[in-house]
């Protein structure tokens, strides 16, 4: 992986966790070094305590030879600060002398909580390499590793860093300064100094030639980010940024005493979900070395009222402009990224993904063997079908209220944040054409899917397969359309999550009865989405209202959409970026707690239901209890839903679609990640699993005894929901509904548990694997837990073959759930004895090449 460009999509964030560089650092594919760049203004001596300890491997870098200037190369003016830049070509051979590479991950520490790392950090990121700083630093990776520490120099074999001119538009000059200094009534420009406040006001001169700050800076010292030596919540930061009117500039420049622990307050901003600020490197040291420059004395109070009249005046001035820059700005970024793009990579990923999907989907089609179904049957799905299609649009509609409630459905580019929210422009302007892209790809993926159930509708009901593709195309893309619709109109209008959730459960409720067989004669709200669906046998041309109100309803969110939250959209583009680089690490416990944090969802403070908890034999089961039973009551709906979908699509293999096993398979997956949430607890605090005196495994099996237990209640809905809509499919429901869902908490479980630190000899085997190797056993570790899953859907597909070939289904049924069963027993023991297997391999690889341990 080369060094990231201004767009791509994957980049690490500016902070990582201790267990974020525990799962770098065991990554094979990714060269990863860790960087102690610890410094001290009183001039104790930094390379001497590196050399008492740190963290294993960790190269150190000099914060006055390496990331600055040599006294020798540079021109010896005051005005450059006590630490320049060094020239790109200095820069590039240090990095090179330290291991790090053009395509080096890195990590930096310090002892401050990133006062002096953070150097080190913005440097490598405003070249497009990839580098984060360590959340908490030293004392992180003590209070964790305290056991792995090394002493001495580390001499890092040299790696080939290419020079790259430092970029202009990431640093602020002594012009630029001059220029804020004597800002205009219409320039939002703030400059904050991460100098202690007694330093700024001027109380104490310390190391500068003059007392005080340029004048009109704000404080924002690097200590007021942190909180016990970690960085501050997010949404406190936000809180922080907001009183010193970042929120409302459109540039910020970085500034402190040398231009080192302003780079503390840069990777904050980033952080926190602000553009990135340019770095003033010169710093005060610079600027007060000028006789002729002015300062200033005191405090400096942030004054908001002038940003806002500042923005009234120049929207005013502007307001035409804008929208041409705004043209010719995406016009440069769309030709940049088709000038980057290469035609015939993109082009053999299209057309691989054509043939796996596309050819997966025609072969699982092909098994759809049954005839039409029997007249009795076909009247009854045209006469009950479109209500029930009604029901999963006004599931879809509630989302969409959901999701615009909780601040989408726009998630927008860093690059979007960055230049083009804070245009002097209309902001409707601006989130018309991102707006409409995310209608258009939802609406095309939701016509996809559409289409492709309507081709499989199609080889058992009348009628051709195109047309019944076309017809559930249709539906599929309206609703589809819809859910962006009522996500913006609900963004717009700034509707609480809770009417949000009581409208769509009323609407759901409703078009649920008027679904039922009894109610024929009721209308429900979305009978109109679900006809759709079946213009193939009948036309109703009242069904056409359902797209017009879809399009409607899109057209009232677009009005609206100078009303959209910048908070919402920045808080979504921070953690979709985090999101692409926890996928591209394979972690998908952190995609999901992401994906929660997008729906704000958090745990209950109390238990549904009080327990004691008592230490004991039991702990792990009380323990896995406490979690389960901290559930919030939307994830509970989200499980009892899916469950129901379970059912219901077991129910339709039983009838004969088989492919639908599939379906079935993948949602008992998810439901099974949702139970196995306090087993993904302990995997991500596996130093305080390590201190009990029993073996890892034996914990980790203990654990999965509440979600086993909590499968119990969704197997009888699993059995109810495939009893009441399957035909005669009672018996079997009972049969299968446990193994069902038993076999997506084992293999979530297995997920989870692949994910678990391996011993350091397997980190270090996997490290020397060649990349094809390690590529195939990655994809491999992704794929087995889901095939694990799919056992699951054995026994409802050997009863429905047993049915269509004349025998008994139950006793096929039962055949297949024993052996899903004995799947699961093996997956417990598998996990039970984990880490003994893994010692056995790793000790007959050792004794088959001569090796003794």
């Amino acid at each position: 992986m080369g060094p990231l460009g201004e767009y791509d999509e994957v980049t690490i964030p500016p902070f990582v966790s201790i267990d974020d560089v525990d799962r770098l650092l065991a990554e094979p594919s990714i060269h990863v070094v860790v960087a102690d760049v610890r410094w001290y203004l009183d001039g104790r001596d930094a390379r001497s305590l590196y050399r008492d300890g740190h963290v294993p491997d960790a190269v150190f870098v000099d914060v006055d030879t390496d990331l600055s200037a040599h006294a020798l190369t540079t021109s010896g003016s005051p005005t450059d600060g006590r630490h320049p830049f060094p020239s790109p070509e200095a820069f590039a051979d240090a990095m090179g002398r330290l291991g790090i590479g053009d395509d080096t991950w890195v990590v930096a520490y310090d002892d401050t909580g990133g006062m002096t790392a953070g150097r080190l950090v913005v440097m490598l990121r405003m070249l497009g390499r990839q580098a984060a700083l360590l959340d908490g630093g030293l004392s992180a990776w003590i209070e964790k590793h305290g056991d792995r520490w090394e002493t001495g120099d580390v001499t890092p074999a040299r790696a080939s860093f290419t020079p790259v001119p430092w970029p202009s538009e990431r640093l602020a000059s002594i012009a630029d300064v001059d220029q804020f200094v004597s800002r205009s009534d219409t320039d939002r420009i703030v400059m904050l100094d991460a100098r202690a406040a007694a330093r700024f006001r001027g109380d104490i001169v310390a190391v500068d030639p003059r007392p005080g700050h340029v004048p009109g800076a704000y404080n924002s010292p690097w200590e007021s980010l942190l909180q016990d030596g970690h960085l501050r919540a997010k949404d406190d930061l936000v809180d922080h940024y907001r009183k010193l009117c970042v929120d409302l500039a459109d540039d910020v420049i970085a500034s402190c005493g040398s231009g080192v622990s302003a780079c503390l307050n840069v990777l904050a901003m980033e952080h926190a979900g602000f553009a990135t600020p340019r770095l003033f490197v010169a710093s005060w040291s610079g600027w007060s070395s000028d006789p002729d420059r002015a300062t200033e004395l005191g405090d400096s109070p942030p004054d908001r009222r002038r940003f806002v009249m500042a923005e009234r005046r120049r929207a005013a001035q502007n307001a035409s402009l804008g929208i041409s820059a705004l043209r010719d700005l995406r016009r440069t970024r769309r030709g940049k990224r088709l000038a980057q793009l290469e035609w015939f990579e993109a082009l053999y990923r299209v057309y691989l993904a054509a043939f796996v999907f596309g050819g997966s989907f025609l072969f699982v089609s092909g098994l759809v063997t049954d005839g039409e179904f029997a007249p009795d049957t076909t009247a009854r799905i045209v006469a009950e079908g479109p209500g029930w299609l009604g029901v999963l649009a006004t599931i879809v509609f509630a989302l969409g209220l959901r999701s615009g409630s909780l601040g989408g459905p726009i998630a927008l580019e860093e690059a979007d944040i960055r230049h083009v929210l804070g245009a002097p422009i209309d902001r409707r302007r601006v989130l018309l054409a991102p707006a409409l892209q995310r209608a258009r790809t939802v609406t095309f993926a939701g016509g996809l899917a559409g289409a492709a159930a309507g081709q499989l509708s199609g080889r058992r009901l009348p009628g051709t397969e195109l047309t019944w593709a076309m017809a559930g195309a249709a539906f599929g893309a309206t609703i589809g359309l819809v859910f962006v619709a009522a996500a913006l109109v609900a963004h717009t209008l700034r509707a609480p999550r809770w009417l949000a959730t009581v409208l769509g459960s009323l609407l759901v409720a409703w078009q649920t009865v008027s679904a039922l067989p009894d109610n024929v004669n009721l209308v429900g709200p979305a009978d109109g989405f679900g006809g759709l669906a079946f213009w193939e046998i009948h036309v109703e041309w009242i069904d056409v209202t359902a797209p017009l109100f879809g399009l409607l309803l899109l057209t009232t969110g677009l009005l609206l959409l100078g009303r959209v939250s910048l908070e919402a959209l920045s808080r979504r583009a921070v953690l979709v970026s985090q999101m692409r680089f926890a996928v591209t690490l394979q972690d998908l416990r952190t995609v999901m707690l992401l994906r929660r944090q997008l729906s704000h969802e958090r745990s209950r403070a109390r238990p549904w239901i009080g327990r004691r908890r008592n230490s004991g034999s039991r702990a792990e089961w009380q323990r896995s209890w406490h979690g389960l039973l901290r559930f919030p009551g939307a994830r509970v709906v989200r499980i009892v839903v899916l469950t129901m979908i379970v059912g219901a699509t077991s129910s339709l293999v039983f009838d004969g679609t088989a492919p639908l096993a599939i379906v079935a398979g993948f949602v008992s997956f998810v439901i099974g990640l949702e139970l196995t949430e306090p087993l993904a607890q302990e995997i991500d605090h596996g130093d305080l699993t390590d201190r009990w005196p029993i073996e890892r495994g034996q914990i980790h099996l203990g654990l999965l005894a509440a979600p086993l237990a909590a499968s119990l209640p969704l197997a009888i809905v699993t059995a109810v929901v495939l009893g009441l809509i399957g035909d005669d499919a009672w018996t079997v429901a009972v049969v299968v509904g446990l193994p069902t869902v038993v076999a997506g908490v084992a293999g979530a479980a297995v997920s989870v548990v692949s994910g678990a630190p391996d011993p350091v000899t397997s980190v270090a085997r996997d490290a020397t694997l060649p990349p094809e190797i390690a590529g195939t056993a990655n994809i491999v570790k992704a794929i087995w837990p889901i095939a694990i899953t799919m056992t699951g859907q054995i026994p409802i597909v050997v009863a429905e073959t047993a049915r269509q070939s004349g025998s008994g289904p139950e006793a096929a049924a039962l055949r297949g759930s024993i052996f899903t069963m004995l799947v699961v027993g093996l997956v417990g023991g598998w996990i039970h004895r984990r880490d003994a297997i893994r010692a056995w391999v790793d000790r007959a690889r050792q004794e088959s090449r001569g090796v003794r341990t």
